[in-house]
């Protein structure tokens, strides 16, 4: 690194006056004045690394939460199906899927399969619950059990799943089908009467089959006594 120094001497008594100093500092050149010497300023880091810490920060900012309110859940109408895997793994081991008799809770036996008796009994137990004068905890409790009763009794396939649940329950070591202890009948009154068999196209194919193995028994008798 090389320096020179122009400019003339300084007189005795007087301040010395300001010179330039040309430094070369690894190729760039620097006008300073005396006694004080400037460098260059640090080069800014590339705006990378502040993408980088802001990215970093945002990522570990915590998600914002969304708060609802009670009414704005959905609520469902109904208890839950009676319906699913575990039932039907609980009706094959002999477990009963309920702790509930939804028959006894109608009034009603076993056997019965009418919508319209169903709906009666129900109905019915509904206006004794009403003219009890309980408490209304105790009233809402019991409405639902038959709700739950008339929903479960009035719908096909969870009356069959819960009738095999009592089956398998009530008889662990004999195993039986859903479908075995369905005694409801599916076909209601007389089947539709069937439409009259067209034998017409039968006899048509049958006649010229027959005229045919007839012509080819008089052509093979014409050939073999020409």
């Amino acid at each position: 690194m090389g320096v020179s120094t122009t400019g003339a001497a300084a007189a005795p008594g007087l301040s010395p006056p300001k010179t330039k100093t040309k430094i070369n500092v690894c190729g760039h050149y620097i006008l300073s004045s005396s006694n004080s010497l400037s460098f260059p300023a640090k080069p800014p880091r590339p705006s990378r690394f502040i993408s980088i810490i802001r990215n970093t920060s945002d990522a570990a900012a915590p998600a914002p939460t969304t708060t609802t309110s009670d009414s704005e859940i959905e609520v469902p109408e109904g208890p839950p199906s009676l319906i699913s895997a575990l039932n039907v793994e609980r009706a094959l081991r002999g477990i009963p899927i309920t702790d509930i008799d939804y028959y006894g809770e109608l009034g009603i036996p076993k056997s019965c399969r009418s919508e319209e008796v169903i709906t009666a009994a129900y109905k019915s137990k509904v206006d004794e619950i009403l003219k009890q004068g309980v408490g209304e905890d105790e009233v809402n409790k019991k409405l639902e059990i038959l709700k739950e009763s008339y929903r479960v009794l009035s719908t096909a396939e969870e009356r069959r799943l819960y009738d095999w649940s009592l089956s398998r329950s009530q008889n662990p070591d004999t195993y039986s089908w859903p479908f075995e202890v369905d005694d409801t009948v599916t076909a209601k009154g007389d089947p539709p009467p069937q439409e009259p068999e067209d034998f017409g196209p039968t006899r048509v194919l049958g006649y010229s089959f027959l005229a045919w193995l007839l012509l080819s028994i008089v052509m093979s008798i014409a050939l073999n006594v020409s």
